[in-house]
């Protein structure tokens, strides 16, 4: 593969930027932070893609929003030419390929570069200074792999298919991972089976959990009940306390007597002084007419109706409409008055101007909720983190109580196991002197003590071994609770955190109510008095303009009166009672003038001779109807009706307020004993509540126990579990034994293939080293697993030489790869300023050495070094200006 053309979008700090290449060696000069690196990077990414963002990592994404990719143009073996598109804004960095006419995905790509891979890339056609300092590598087994890496060892199918299987078993079990799936099954496993063993032994506490968490559940719909009853109890004495004047009035209205008279005695009566009043007015009548006839006629007063009958008149048709008006403006007046001391009311209260404020923000209403909802996951919260804190204490006194009765857990148990048995054996040993030396009796008595304590320590070591799986559970217990309870202290110091900072925020709307629960109703009041205080405003607006219509209407009826204000005493009367002053007036003038038209004087007098004697007779008449009511002459019954209806109407507000009292009374009581029972309520709902509180707390403490407990499941289930998971386990370890033998087969195949041509590498080694030298070292050398290298002064190891001719080593070693590769070119070799510790006659040589590599491979220098340009030039090899 090479490449032929580079075109730069945007990456680093190239826009639109054009690179060609050649097809053998050639240097890329530059000065520093001319884009030398920028442009390694750019052919890496095109090849392999764009790598994950690190702050260990320089990142190349344009600042300026230029479109980060662009194109690589590539010539490959079998393939026409072909273009590489990467842009990270298309199909999230994928690459688009174009071969011929044809259109191809990252997958084509892929397979159109294999062998070659990004670590192959990096590893063996990249030279940069750091890859050259790693000494360490140049050992057996590195050359090896780098050997097999590269397919030079004549079969790269095997070496395909031996990735193919390792890659297979490292994707199902590798000894440290945590993720793969033979490992999280194992550990699934494990974990299972502690579970079991757990939940056989909590299953009994769910049990329990649930029979008290049902007698909670009974105890709550029962405090439920009694609260609804308290309730209840209480709005009806705050009822009766709000209606305890009406109550009042109705005791005092009980305590007067009904009327003894009958309506239709009342009405008798009534019709009696009726009539007797009517006969008195005619008589009264009468004798102002005698009265007047013999009186002089001629009044000032009399004459001046005369002159203004017609003005009179003429206000007399207009009476109904002045009444109406007048009532109109009264009514209108009186409303009016009612809203502005409505407007002076919250102006008081809230402060408000003469504009309707606006209504509260929705998103407070949002907040108040959202504060609500963490306050009850905090609350949930902070009992979960004591139940697992009480699970956590119990679990560590435990621990310390077998640690107290097992003191041995932490010793080395094999040591003592072979003490025992030591001991034992020395035993034996004892025995059998005792049987034939001279000490038989001393050697007895020592075997005996020695097996003793063999058995004493045998004894105690399986004792150990019994205890040491549970401890070893507990610990693990212990862990997993710690962990979970970290979690649940930071779970709550976030929600207390969060809600600290919302009540900040929203505690200044609502002053001293720290009480949320109330925040959502003084919300909707101010709402609600927002919207009548609007209402008050239009209103008012609409009503004024109205009253000074009707003020200027009354103003005009009123203008007809002034000349009547020297005759008639209309001075500081509104305009209802100057029409009844005239027109009664104007009744009385009309009578005298009807009486100047009539008959004389003698007539008048008949007539009141008879009316008075009617007035006796019918005074004869219902004389004994008087008696029986207490009077003694028809001028007390106006009292006495008037005192008989204020009874009447007593006894009708007695029987409304009984129809609206009684329902609410149903016993006689007192303010005093209002008040102890409302405050007796009250007590009974604040225990009643605390009691619930209790009980809600100690219900929800059982529930997340029992959720904890149940968290892997019923017994029967992880029954079911563990033996589907031995299952799939088995099938997995069958499959990675599968691939592992495979695999390793195919290694011991390939290494014995790869052995055959690493002679060749280290004579090629041999010669590159040579050239980069100046024939001073002539050979490399591989003996006992180690480099050595052949020069004037003999055989010395590679750790002896200098820095410098360190470097010229490893990169004959890595040109010697590639020389094996050069039948089969996968990949351009690129030189990033590779000769740091090289002086200027190690500069020429290793110039010499590229020209000569470059009739076989594509080299791509990239360098800030002048002097490297003008070896460059001497050996006629191609050198470009990078700006």
């Amino acid at each position: 593969m090479k490449i032929i053309r580079a075109e730069i979008s945007g990456f680093g700090h190239f826009r639109q930027k054009i690179v060609d290449f050649s097809e053998g060696n050639q240097l890329f000069f530059g000065e520093n932070e001319a884009g030398k690196s920028t442009l390694y990077h750019f052919i890496q990414t095109m090849l392999f893609g764009f790598s994950q963002k690190s702050k260990k990592k320089r990142d190349y994404t344009p600042t300026d929003g230029a479109a980060f990719g662009g194109k690589l143009w590539l010539s490959v073996d079998g393939y026409d030419e072909i273009r590489i598109e990467r842009f990270r804004s298309i199909q999230r960095g994928k690459a688009i390929i174009y071969v011929g006419e044809q259109e191809g995905d990252e997958a084509w790509l892929q397979r159109i570069l294999a062998p070659l891979t990004l670590e192959t890339f990096q590893e063996v056609f990249t030279f940069q200074q750091e890859q050259l300092s790693e000494i360490d590598r140049l050992q057996e087994k590195e050359l090896h792999d780098a050997l097999i890496s590269l397919g030079i060892s004549g079969s790269v199918q095997v070496m395909n298919q031996i990735q193919q299987y390792t890659r297979k078993s490292q994707e199902l079990y590798t000894p440290r991972a945590q993720k793969l799936p033979l490992n999280q099954k194992l550990n699934q496993w494990q974990k299972l089976k502690t579970t079991i063993q757990q939940q056989e032994q909590q299953e009994e506490q769910v049990q329990r959990a649930y029979q008290q968490i049902a007698q909670y559940q009974t105890q709550e719909t029962q405090n439920h009940e009694q609260s609804i009853q308290l309730q209840e109890k209480r709005q009806k004495i705050e009822q009766q306390q709000l209606n305890w004047p009406l109550y009042e009035e109705w005791q005092q209205l009980r305590l007067i007597e009904e009327p003894a008279t009958s309506i239709e005695k009342k009405q008798e009566l009534q019709t009696f002084y009726q009539e007797y009043q009517h006969i008195n007015d005619a008589i009264q009548k009468k004798e102002t007419e005698l009265s007047q006839l013999e009186s002089d006629p001629g009044s000032d007063r009399y004459f001046f109706y005369l002159d203004q009958e017609i003005t009179i008149q003429q206000i007399m048709r207009e009476k109904v409409a002045m009444i109406r008006v007048f009532d109109e403006y009264n009514r209108k007046n009186q409303t009016y008055r009612h809203h502005q001391e409505e407007q002076q009311r919250m102006q008081q209260k809230r402060g408000w101007g003469k504009q309707a404020p606006s209504l509260s923000d929705s998103k407070i209403l949002e907040a108040i909720a959202t504060l609500q909802r963490h306050q009850e996951e905090q609350s949930n919260a902070q009992l979960r983190e004591t139940w697992l804190n009480e699970q956590y204490e119990q679990l560590l006194t435990e621990i310390r109580e077998m640690e107290q009765k097992q003191p041995n857990l932490f010793e080395n148990h094999t040591k003592k196991q072979q003490l025992s048995v030591a001991l034992i054996g020395l035993s034996v040993l004892f025995v059998i002197l005792s049987l034939f030396g001279p000490w038989q009796w001393f050697a007895l008595i020592i075997a005996i003590a020695s097996l003793v304590t063999g058995g004493f320590l045998q004894v105690q070591q399986l004792k150990i071994r019994q205890n040491l799986p549970l401890w070893q559970e507990k610990m693990l217990k212990k862990e997993q609770l710690h962990t979970e309870l970290t979690q649940q202290q930071a779970l709550v110091t976030e929600l207390n955190q969060t809600i600290a900072r919302e009540r900040q925020q929203l505690q200044a709307g609502f002053g001293s109510e720290t009480d949320t629960s109330k925040w959502v109703q003084m919300v909707e009041e101010y709402n609600q008095e927002v919207r009548d205080y609007g209402y008050l405003l239009e209103e008012l607006q609409v009503i004024e303009p109205e009253l000074r219509q009707l003020k200027e209407q009354l103003r005009l009826f009123e203008q007809p009166f002034d000349v009547f204000e020297e005759w008639l005493p209309l001075q500081g009367k509104n305009l209802n009672d100057k029409v009844e002053i005239l027109e009664t007036f104007h009744l009385k003038m009309q009578e005298m003038k009807m009486k100047r038209l009539q008959q004389s004087s003698t007539i008048v007098v008949q007539q009141l001779s008879q009316l008075k004697k009617n007035r006796d007779e019918l005074f004869e008449q219902y004389k004994n109807l008087l008696w029986d009511f207490g009077l003694t002459h028809p001028n007390e019954i106006p009292l006495w009706q008037k005192q008989w209806e204020e009874k009447a109407r007593a006894q009708a507000r007695k029987a409304e307020l009984a129809q609206l009292l009684s329902p609410l009374f149903p016993q006689k009581t007192t303010k005093q004993m209002l008040t102890q029972e409302l405050e007796q309520v009250i007590k009974q709902q604040r225990d009643l509540q605390q009691d619930f509180n209790v009980d809600l707390e100690e219900r929800k403490r059982l529930e997340v126990q029992i959720e904890q407990l149940q968290k892997d499941g019923t017994l029967d289930q992880l029954y079911q579990e563990e033996t589907q998971l031995r299952g799939e386990i088995e099938e997995a370890m069958v499959e990675w034994s599968k691939n592992r033998l495979l695999g390793q087969y195919l290694t011991d195949l390939a290494t014995e293939l790869s052995e055959q041509q690493l002679p060749q590498l280290l004579q090629q080694a041999s010669h590159y080293f040579s050239i980069l030298t100046k024939n001073r070292y002539k050979q490399v050398t591989l003996e006992n697993n180690g480099l050595f290298v052949v020069g004037e002064s003999g055989i010395q190891s590679i750790y002896q030489l200098s820095t410098g001719t360190k470097d010229q080593l490893i990169m004959g070693i890595r040109f010697a790869y590639l020389h094996l590769q050069r039948h089969k070119v996968t990949a351009p070799v690129i030189i990033d300023d590779g000769w740091l510790h090289y002086d200027a006659t190690r500069k020429g040589q290793l110039a010499q050495l590229l020209a000569e590599f470059g009739q076989d491979y594509q080299i791509i220098c990239l360098s800030s070094d002048q002097e490297m340009v003008s070896y460059y030039q001497d050996f006629n090899q191609e050198v470009k200006k990078l700006k």
